[in-house]
């Protein structure tokens, strides 16, 4: 574990972002193998003249040579002072009294504190989606609530109004301007995503603010002293803020200063007293800054021309890059060197599993620029309020050759995102010397304290968890991935790992049969079956812990939990009682199998209540659920057990028990089969209250009979399927259990596991039928994307169960454990017909079934009418 910061030490291994940097020049910084990279960041803008700029070490080594006294407080310090004449003297109009802090945050703080003294007022009013720092006041003052919830801001008398609203702004005043004190803003919303106002915004609110008697304060920490080309970005204003923060470019890249300058008509004595900082005077800082002036006035400032001209030449060329590339790029925005590329959300495009995640869970941008650094070798990153917004920074003293460069580079970024080649963004995450690390480091569950303030959604809103069911699903999810190699795709499977859990797909809103919506979020636990069971359980309890908490936070009302997510929690009972109730969808899965079944048994002719159905997976939740529904139709019902699990034998048994008690405790259900007709005939009714023993009980009486006993609970797979009608195949298990070519003609499989438990095999003219169970058509169209593995507008049971209870608002755990009931059964049932819930046409491996598939099996039965005058002839 890094000892600085690990939290920010893992994401930027995660995100390839760990290169260690040794060296820098002006815009160049070397790591320690000696490459080369432009830095087009410039820290965020606090670098104005590169890195180890001549002049401002001259300043600090002259201070050293001078001996002049580091601080000195509460005397005077006589480099603070002439850097206070020199920002009085160049700010706009009468601004002249200046505070010195040590950042940005803390400039912000001593507004706030000016500004309430001054006032006597508490409110201070900022913009919404603005960033003003992260200590408490400044943080407050930042209008986005994803720094603010987990450390209890904005603290009181802080709001909010839209950015380049004047309108907005002018109504609040109008409404309370007697209690607020400040209205804080920056002249463009930097770590917003770059965003302009109009071209009058600022003059307009310092106007409507002493219109109202309330301060302006313009914070230009990252916008002034040369960033937009202009020495301050309101200095065309017909009027002085009333304070101007200033800040990141001051320290001249090398020392940390910061400053608000106020009016003298807005100074207040109180503060001036009270408010101290032990390190904010210091000589170095100052000299550092002073130097920063020096640098920035000279010749006539023109340096500030230079950015204004090579800022025009920025935006032209990123303004062609939008033009070519409109499909990838949302727009181009900023002033001078400060710019912002907005690319378009990657599900806008249906290409890449891979990237919608990255972009649902705020990456994206981070992987973009992951390659930029280590492909091209260009420094850049995001801003902080937007996941899709690349800031573009430089520092000041970059010309035509870097932005060319950078450009270029950008270039191909977006050229591989029109072609969809996510693999070439992606590759050098898992590249060679990558590899070990890789594959050393495991996934870490986030170590944090109780979630506060989550905020409860209008309407129904549900999550579900999905995860890579075979390395198949790998290329389906992202098909650029087919250019890796095995050793590439094995290392990314693997890394994936490493990421844990997240939002994947969203679902928009939708309407049910009764006008009742429901949205929702896909989410990814990316993880093999393979990865879940054994040795790996338990960690992947912990993601899936880690997703339910997630979906907490996202306000879902409900839960579901797909494939193997479902196994590894025991059905959903594992991660209850997390705040958003689970199901594991597994009842509906059943009811729709079951269902579906029963269609496909009448299509073809074949007569359940005289066949032989085998469950392999009966001991499975699904398995004894579509046992105990089952077993009141058909002919014989064979249990299959796990022939490798020792227990497996007490446990089928159990099932085979439970069977038998539901067909002597129930009234005789409409078209009852032969087993039920069998049981009755053979045990008392009152048996039933006897629980153990009834199967062994049926398969005594049969024996003295001399009879088969019609119902079997068993681990011989082979021998049950010799002489099954129907298989119906539910287990954990990852590979698959049964080939269809070994079985009789007019056998009807459903495959309800995931992965499948039916070797996918061409049939050609093998009169066997095989289709995926659980399947349903939802009443509104539904398309996952790039994990859509089904045909659209269709789903998994567990999700459709998973969509129906929200849908009915359902706030109780829903299908957990093994033990799902019967009227949990007939209750979902009744859900999915009213909300317009159907069990899905029958198909296999995503293609529909057709009249040759079923007239090949109807041929069967009709051909065993003829002989027997039964369409079922069982041992044939």
């Amino acid at each position: 574990m890094s000892a600085l910061n690990p939290t920010r030490a893992r994401l930027l291994e995660m995100y390839g972002l760990d290169v260690m940097m040794v060296e820098g020049e002006a815009c160049r910084l070397k790591d320690t193998s000696g490459r080369d990279y432009l830095d087009f960041l410039s820290q965020y803008g606090a670098l104005p003249f590169g890195h180890n700029p001549s002049d401002i070490w001259k300043a600090l080594i002259s201070a050293q040579t001078s001996m002049a006294p580091s601080m000195v407080q509460p005397l005077r310090s006589n480099e603070a002072e002439r850097l206070a004449e020199r920002l009085a003297a160049i700010t706009p109009f009468d601004l002249g009294i200046v505070t010195l802090a040590n950042s940005g945050a803390e400039a912000v703080e001593a507004s706030i504190k000016l500004a309430r003294a001054r006032t006597g007022r508490n409110i201070i009013l900022s913009a919404s989606n603005g960033f003003h720092g992260k200590t408490l006041g400044a943080l407050s003052a930042t209008g986005k609530s994803l720094y603010q919830k987990d450390f209890g801001a904005p603290a009181n008398a802080f709001d909010y109004v839209p950015f380049g609203d004047i309108v907005a702004l002018k109504g609040r005043f109008e409404a309370q301007a007697d209690k607020i004190a400040a209205f804080i803003v920056e002249p463009i919303q930097g770590e917003g995503g770059v965003i302009c106002p109009p071209d009058d915004y600022l003059a307009s609110v310092i106007a409507l603010c002493r219109e109202h008697g309330v301060l302006c304060v313009v914070d230009e920490i990252q916008t002034g002293l040369g960033r937009t080309g202009r020495l301050f970005a309101c200095e065309d204003c017909t009027a002085a803020p009333d304070m101007l923060l200033l800040g990141k470019a001051l320290g001249g890249g090398l020392m940390p200063i910061a400053a608000c300058i106020a009016r003298p008509s807005v100074w207040d004595d109180r503060f001036g007293t009270l408010h101290s900082s032990t390190f904010a005077n210091n000589t170095l800082a100052c000299a550092a800054a002073n130097a920063a002036l020096d640098r920035l006035t000279a010749n006539g400032a023109s340096l500030i021309s230079h950015v204004a001209d090579n800022g025009r030449y920025l935006q032209s060329r990123l303004q062609d890059l939008h033009k070519r590339y409109p499909n990838v790029i949302r727009g181009v925005r900023g002033r001078g060197f400060m710019a912002g590329l907005e690319f378009r959300e990657p599900i806008e495009k249906n290409g890449s599993g891979t990237m919608a995640f990255c972009s649902l869970n705020g990456g994206f941008i981070a992987i973009l620029s992951s390659y930029l650094l280590n492909v091209e070798g260009i420094l850049t990153a995001p801003v902080f309020n937007d996941a899709h917004v690349m800031r573009l920074q430089p520092p000041l003293i970059a010309g035509r050759a870097e932005i060319d460069q950078c450009i270029n580079a950008l270039d191909t970024v977006c050229h591989l995102l029109e072609h969809k080649e996510h693999s070439a963004i992606l590759r050098h995450l898992v590249a060679p010397e990558r590899r070990k690390r890789i594959y050393d480091t495991n996934y870490v569950q986030p170590q944090k304290g109780p979630m506060r303030d989550i905020s409860q959604v209008e309407g129904a809103r549900f999550c579900f968890l999905i995860h890579y069911t075979e390395e198949e699903d790998l290329l389906k999810s992202d098909p650029s991935f087919a250019s890796f190699s095995l050793e590439e795709r094995s290392a990314w499977l693997q890394f994936a790992k490493q990421i844990g859990p997240g939002f994947a797909w969203p679902v928009p809103q939708s309407r049910s049969r009764t006008g009742a919506t429901v949205e929702g979020m896909i989410m990814s636990v990316p993880l093999l079956p393979s990865s879940m069971l054994g040795k790996g359980r338990s960690s992947a309890r912990t993601m899936i812990k880690d997703a339910a908490d997630m979906a907490v936070e996202y306000g879902a009302n409900r839960l579901g939990l797909g494939a193997f997510t479902s196994i590894v929690t025991n059905g959903g009972s594992a991660i209850a009682g997390r705040g958003t109730p689970v199901t594991s969808g597994n009842t509906l899965t059943t009811v729709v199998a079951v269902t579906a079944i029963e269609r496909v048994a009448k299509r073809v002719g074949m007569d359940l209540s005289d066949a032989h159905v085998v469950v392999v997976g009966a001991t499975g939740a699904i398995g004894r659920l579509a046992s105990l529904m089952l077993a009141r139709r058909v002919g014989r019902l064979s249990l299959v057990g796990n022939a490798r699990n020792q227990h497996a034998p007490k446990l089928v048994g159990k099932v085979a028990d439970e069977v038998t008690h539901v067909l002597l405790a129930e009234e005789q259900p409409f078209g009852a089969g032969g087993l039920w007709n069998d049981v009755r005939s053979m045990l008392p009714a009152e048996r039933a209250q006897e629980g153990k023993g009834l199967a062994e009980s049926l398969n005594d009486v049969c024996f003295a009979q001399g009879k088969v006993s019609p119902l079997v609970a068993t681990t011989d797979l082979d021998a049950s399927l010799a002489t099954a009608d129907v298989v119906l195949v539910a287990t954990s298990a990852d590979i698959a259990l049964v080939d269809p070519m070994t079985l009789k003609p007019g056998t009807i499989v459903c495959d309800v596991a995931r992965p499948p438990n039916v070797a996918m095999t061409d049939l050609g003219d093998h009169d066997v039928l095989v289709f995926d169970g659980g399947l349903v058509q939802p009443p509104f169209p539904l398309d996952l994307g790039p994990f859509q593995t089904l045909p659209k507008n269709l789903a998994w049971g567990c999700l459709g169960e998973t969509m129906l209870l929200a849908l009915e608002g359902e706030t109780s755990d829903y299908s957990l454990g093994r033990d799902l009931s019967l009227p949990e059964a007939d209750r979902i049932a009744e859900m999915a017909r009213k909300h317009g819930f159907a069990p899905a046409e029958p198909q296999w491996g995503g293609r529909l079934l057709n009249d040759a598939d079923f007239a090949r099996v109807s041929a069967v039965y009709e051909h065993r009418f003829l002989l027997s005058g039964s369409k079922n002839v069982m041992n044939e």
